[in-house]
C-alpha cells in the first residue's frame, strides 16, 4: 500500500482524501515500515524535456532525441554497463521515470545533463535556464 504524506509542524498528515482512507485501515499500535521517497515535481521532469528538445534543436549529432538523450545521461554518469556476446562493454543509460528514482536523485541528474550539455555543446548556462524557463 502507497499513502502519500506530507509533513507538516504536527506531524505527517495523509496528503490526499483517498490517502487518508488508506490510512484509516491500519488497525491502531500497528508496527509499520516506511521507506521515505521524495515524491517527484512533474514541472521538473517536463523541464528536463524541455532542454532535451532545445539541445535536440540546436544540434547535429543525431536526428533521433532518445539517442541525444542517452548519449547525455551516458555522459552525466547515469548508465548501467552490460556485456555483449562479443565480451565487449556497453553502457545503457538508466531510465529517468517516477518509479526508478525520487526527486533528490533526479535534480542530481538534471544538474549534471546540464553541465554535459555545456561542456558538448557549448552552451552557456544563463541562456539554458532562461530558455527552459520559457517551457513553464
Amino acid at each position: 500500500m502507497k499513502i502519500l504524506l506530507t509533513k507538516t509542524l504536527s506531524g505527517l498528515k495523509p496528503t490526499y482524501d483517498s490517502d487518508y482512507e488508506k490510512l484509516k485501515k491500519i488497525p491502531l499500535n500497528e508496527t509499520l515500515e516506511w521507506e521515505v521517497k521524495m515524491s517527484r515535481n512533474i514541472q521538473n521532469h517536463r523541464r528536463y524535456f524541455a532542454l532535451m528538445n532545445l539541445v535536440f534543436q540546436n544540434q547535429e549529432l543525431t536526428n533521433d532525441i532518445n539517442i541525444l538523450r542517452s548519449m547525455i545521461l551516458i555522459k552525466a554518469g547515469y548508465y548501467v554497463e552490460r556485456p555483449t556476446l562479443d565480451g565487449e562493454i556497453m553502457l545503457d543509460a538508466k531510465s529517468i521515470s517516477f518509479s526508478t528514482m525520487d526527486e533528490l536523485e533526479f535534480q542530481e541528474v538534471f544538474s549534471r545533463s546540464i553541465d554535459v550539455i555545456i561542456e558538448y555543446f557549448k552552451f552557456d548556462r544563463m541562456s539554458i535556464k532562461q530558455e527552459i524557463s520559457n517551457f513553464y
